[in-house]
């Protein structure tokens, strides 16, 4: 029996209308990027990475029966290697668990400089297993980086944060609506823009 482990390609393109990946009321600035008067780096600072924020999207005409949600999961590099020869993808680590995020991501951005074009071939892993992600990200990556996915459909924080989390995540869960209230690591947009 041959096991595999879990790869996907999500090919940024910085020419291609991304739009509609997106939750609507997204703003993608020069430094940061913005949803309902939220910048997404200002939510990973209050609420430490990994963390989600899920909000509605554009009715598709093309799929009706898609989810009308969109997860956005921001989390951290932690580490990054330069590939050994000019032709090797670069590789670095982040402070998530990608198992949930691979089947479902569309789209995946450098906070700092959203929308960049000096593009290269990275793949995404974690400490915790052989999962990865191919992606094209900004050439001059580096550990503390904030990064952002793009998933379709709702994910709950207890998908992305690592195993080594997942007690706290269960205590989260647990008093999810409390959380919310309170302003936790996850949170849903529900159409309005974010009270402060």
């Amino acid at each position: 029996m041959t096991v595999l482990h879990s790869t996907a390609f999500v090919w940024n393109d910085p020419r291609r209308d991304a739009r509609q990946l997106w939750p609507k009321d997204t703003v993608i600035g020069a430094h940061d990027i913005v949803v309902a008067g939220r910048a997404l780096s200002d939510l990973a600072r209050e609420r430490r990475t990994p963390c989600i924020l899920i909000a509605p999207v554009a009715p598709s005409a093309a799929h009706p029966e898609a989810d009308p949600h969109v997860t956005l999961v921001v989390a951290r590099i932690t580490a990054r290697e330069e590939p050994p020869g000019w032709h090797r993808e670069a590789s670095a680590t982040v402070d998530c668990d990608l198992r949930a995020i691979v089947p479902l991501v569309t789209h995946v951005e450098r906070l700092r400089t959203p929308r960049a074009r000096d593009l290269v071939q990275t793949v995404l892993r974690t400490d915790e297993d052989d999962t990865r992600l191919h992606a094209r990200l900004p050439k001059a990556l580096s550990p503390g980086d904030l990064i952002v996915f793009a998933c379709t459909g709702a994910l709950a924080l207890s998908q992305v944060a690592p195993r080594t989390r997942t007690a706290a995540v269960a205590v989260v869960d647990a008093v999810a609506e409390d959380v919310e209230e309170t302003g936790g690591v996850c949170r849903k947009y529900r159409g309005e823009p974010f009270a402060d």
